[in-house]
């Protein structure tokens, strides 16, 4: 027997009331999967290239362990060494061994914790000779514009007017510190405090018995010309 099928109800229009409808979504063509696939692996490759960047290969590198003051010779109790990550091109200018600075002058203060590199050292300090500070005057030490670190010429003027001689103490006296000569309390007497690394124990005796009984100048390394010791 058929079974009889219920009539569909009529809309108020005139139509029939059926199922409804699903929507159709509307699908992405061909060139907009393309495009996400293009923007999804650019994405990929931003970040593996600025992942790649941050990685630096973790060195062993020599640091100041203290305050290093310019001119002072380094010493071990100076020094430490510690393990970090560095950029190729700054590992270059680093040591990894405090043997490796052990007897190295600053040529300018370092802080602590401060890399000791190239740049900041002279190499070979502690064969440098002995060190001896004398009193010179501004005028005759280039107005003071001097540095620890760099290299001057020592030169001692005996006797006065048509008399006077002047001579070559030492070549290549390396400046350890500058200071100010204190008058009293009243401050700068216009003159400096040098204390320089000499090359023997001759050149220190030269220098002690010039700044008693000589007006010594101070030149930069290799202008002073030709010259002996002293008299």
């Amino acid at each position: 027997m058929r079974r009889h099928e219920p009539a569909t109800p009529a809309t108020p229009d005139g139509g029939t009331r059926g199922r409804p409808r699903r929507a159709s979504l509307p699908r992405p063509r061909g060139r907009a999967v393309v495009g996400g696939l293009l923007v999804t692996l650019a994405a990929v490759v931003v970040f593996s290239a600025y992942a790649g960047a941050g990685e630096r290969p973790s060195v062993t590198v020599v640091v100041a362990r203290r305050d290093v003051t310019p001119g002072r010779a380094l010493t071990v109790d100076d020094l430490d060494v510690r393990t970090t990550e560095l950029a190729g091109d700054v590992v270059a200018a680093t040591f990894d061994s405090v043997d490796d600075v052990v007897g190295a002058v600053a040529l300018g203060p370092i802080g602590a914790g401060e890399l000791v590199q190239e740049g900041s050292v002279r190499m070979g300090g502690a064969d440098a000779g002995p060190e001896f500070s004398f009193p010179v005057e501004r005028e005759r030490a280039l107005s003071g514009d001097l540095r620890p670190g760099e290299q001057v010429d020592l030169l001692a003027t005996f006797g006065t007017g048509s008399d006077a001689e002047t001579v070559v103490l030492a070549r290549g006296a390396q400046i350890r510190r500058v200071e100010e000569a204190r008058s009293g309390t009243l401050g700068s007497s216009g003159r400096l405090v040098l204390t320089v690394g000499l090359a023997s124990g001759e050149e220190v005796l030269d220098v002690a018995h010039a700044s008693q009984v000589a007006t010594i100048t101070v030149v930069r390394a290799g202008a002073s010309g030709t010259g002996g010791g002293r008299p």
